[in-house]
C-alpha cells in the first residue's frame, strides 16, 4: 500500500509540474521531434503533388486550346469551300444560259483560303421529262418543285479549300436546272 500511495504521489507531481499531459503521446508512436528534416521532407513531398498537379492544370489548358484552334480553322476553311461552292453554282447557270461555253476549273481566293472551283456539265444534251413526276423529287425539293413538262441539265461542281496550315475541305454538289418548255 504504501508503493501505491507513493507512485500516487509521484503522479500528482508529475501533474503540478506539467498541467496538460501528453494523451495522444501515449496512443499513438511518438516521434522524435528532434529529427531534424522532417518538415523539409513533407514540405519537399507537398510541393511535388502541387507541382504535378499545377503542370498537368497547364497541359490540359493549352491542349484544349489547340483543340479549339484547330477546329476554328477547319470551320473557316468550311465556310471558304461552301462560299466557293456558291460562286460555282453562279457559273454552273451562267454555263446553263450559254451552252457554247465550255467547263471550267478556276483557282480564286476566298479569304486566306486557295479554293480550286470545277464546273462541269454531265450531259451535253437536256434530258426531257416524259410528262410523269420524278420519283422522289417532291422528298428532296418540297411539293410541287417538280414539273410535269419541260427538261433539265445537271452540272457537277466541286470546291476544294486549302488554308495556310494545311487544312482542306472538299465541296461537292449535283445542281438541276429545269428549263421550262415554250409555247
Amino acid at each position: 500500500m504504501k508503493n501505491e500511495r507513493c507512485s500516487e504521489a509521484k503522479k500528482l507531481r508529475n501533474c503540478a509540474k506539467n498541467p496538460s499531459p501528453n494523451f495522444l503521446a501515449s496512443k499513438f508512436p511518438s516521434f522524435n521531434v528532434s529529427r531534424p528534416g522532417i518538415a523539409l521532407l513533407v514540405a519537399l513531398g507537398t510541393m511535388i503533388v502541387i507541382i504535378i498537379i499545377g503542370s498537368l492544370a497547364i497541359y490540359m489548358i493549352t491542349r484544349g486550346l489547340t483543340v479549339t484552334g484547330g477546329q476554328t480553322r477547319y470551320e473557316t476553311a468550311y465556310e471558304a469551300g461552301v462560299a466557293s461552292l456558291e460562286i460555282g453554282m453562279a457559273r454552273a447557270e451562267y454555263l446553263n444560259q450559254n451552252l457554247d461555253l465550255i467547263d471550267t476549273t478556276e483557282f480564286i481566293r476566298v479569304g486566306a483560303y486557295k479554293c480550286t472551283l470545277h464546273v462541269e456539265r454531265t450531259s451535253a444534251v437536256a434530258v426531257t421529262m416524259s410528262g410523269t413526276a420524278i420519283k422522289f423529287a417532291r422528298g428532296i425539293s418540297g411539293p410541287g418543285s417538280t414539273p410535269a413538262f419541260g427538261s433539265y441539265r445537271t452540272y457537277y461542281i466541286s470546291a476544294q479549300t486549302i488554308g495556310n496550315t494545311g487544312e482542306q475541305v472538299m465541296l461537292e454538289v449535283l445542281q438541276r436546272f429545269t428549263i421550262l418548255a415554250q409555247d
